[in-house]
């Protein structure tokens, strides 16, 4: 990847590599995703980590989507 900008490299790349705190990975259907807790037994899918490519057309895999998981305690 090349970026023409007059930007330095450290505002760039800042926070790039640092994770988001209060995520969680879990694997629900034979997905692995990043979900971001709210209430109760409700996440948000950050984004998927490891499924098979005709997982990203479905439209409940979707990042900001609401799933319902049975655990959050790390990978189900």
């Amino acid at each position: 990847m090349t970026l023409y900008t007059v930007m330095p490299p450290e505002q760039i790349w800042s926070g790039m590599w640092k994770e988001d705190e209060g995520t969680q990975d879990v694997k629900i259907n034979g997905i692995l995703m990043q979900v971001r807790p709210t209430s109760g037994n409700e996440a948000v899918i950050v984004r998927l980590l490891d499924c098979p490519l005709e997982a990203y057309l479905e439209p409940g895999h979707l990042p900001g989507s609401v799933i319902r998981i049975p655990h959050v305690g790390g990978t189900a």
